[in-house]
């Protein structure tokens, strides 16, 4: 069995195994011919990224001789940062922050699901444990998850997640439909999907229990404070949206407040 030939035991003189150990070396003989070929394949092993990192790590101790000597002693970033996988967004260079300024959690079309266990621990060891001043929600055009919102078609299993996009475009239906041009209309759902997953950060019992706190202290202002940005990558440009948290949360206060004190907070 398996089991047996994993455990030492003698195999049979014809196994499948014993083929594939043919097979191996037969590969292996094809491969050392083309080594040149592999050599100048670099990427296939990444070692183009493991010398990129030495690198970027003499160019980091040539500024600063004591830059990881304090990187390593712990994270205290000011910002946690919600974004899209997109691989053209990455969080620290689009906001010109480095290693330990930003706690970053990203998945397809920056939602907030309040049954993501991985973006609600995120968010709680933001706020309890790092605790963060600002949060951020960054969204971006020529977003394939947006993009698949707008389109009448079966995604897969990836449907049940596109769905939270659907419902935000279920909310603004009247506002979307009356842009005819497709792309304004992807674009301005961009926009409305990163206010609505704000609003979604003002759900969580850990973010409304932090900023009461804060606003008890007397904190210049209330933390964690929440912002929405967009990223357009055809130009490299962050935008903030003008978002009037107060407005559009005032009549829900009765609906969403966890705690006895319903000090208006935000």
């Amino acid at each position: 069995s398996l089991f047996r030939l994993a455990a030492g035991a003698r195999a049979p003189a014809r196994t499948l195994f014993s083929s594939t150990a043919r097979l191996h070396s037969a590969s292996a003989a094809v491969a050392e011919a083309d080594k040149p070929s592999r050599i100048r394949d670099r990427y296939a092993d990444l070692e183009d990224i493991l010398a990129n990192n030495r690198e970027w790590v003499e160019g980091m101790q040539k500024n600063d001789e004591h830059f990881f000597r304090r990187l390593g002693l712990g994270q205290r970033p000011k910002y946690f940062y919600i974004g899209c996988a997109d691989s053209r967004v990455p969080a620290n260079e689009i906001m010109g922050l480095g290693p330990g300024e930003v706690f970053v959690h990203r998945n397809v079309a920056n939602l907030v699901v309040g049954t993501d266990m991985n973006l609600l621990a995120c968010l709680q060891f933001s706020i309890e444990r790092l605790d963060v001043d600002h949060i951020i929600v960054c969204g971006h055009y020529d977003c394939g998850g947006v993009r698949a919102a707008l389109a009448n078609k079966d995604h897969g299993p990836i449907e049940q997640w596109i769905g939270n996009i659907r419902d935000v475009a279920r909310l603004h239906h009247k506002e979307l439909s009356a842009i005819t041009e497709d792309e304004a209309r992807h674009r301005r759902l961009v926009e409305l999907n990163v206010i609505e997953q704000c609003l979604n950060i003002f759900k969580v019992n850990h973010t409304q229990r932090r900023r009461l706190r804060s606003f008890k202290s007397g904190d210049t202002f209330t933390k964690p404070r929440v912002h929405g940005l967009v990223f357009d990558p055809a130009e490299g440009i962050l935008h903030k949206l003008s978002i009037n948290f107060k407005a559009l949360t005032d009549p829900l206060n009765g609906l969403y407040d966890l705690y006895a004190d319903h000090t208006n907070i935000i």
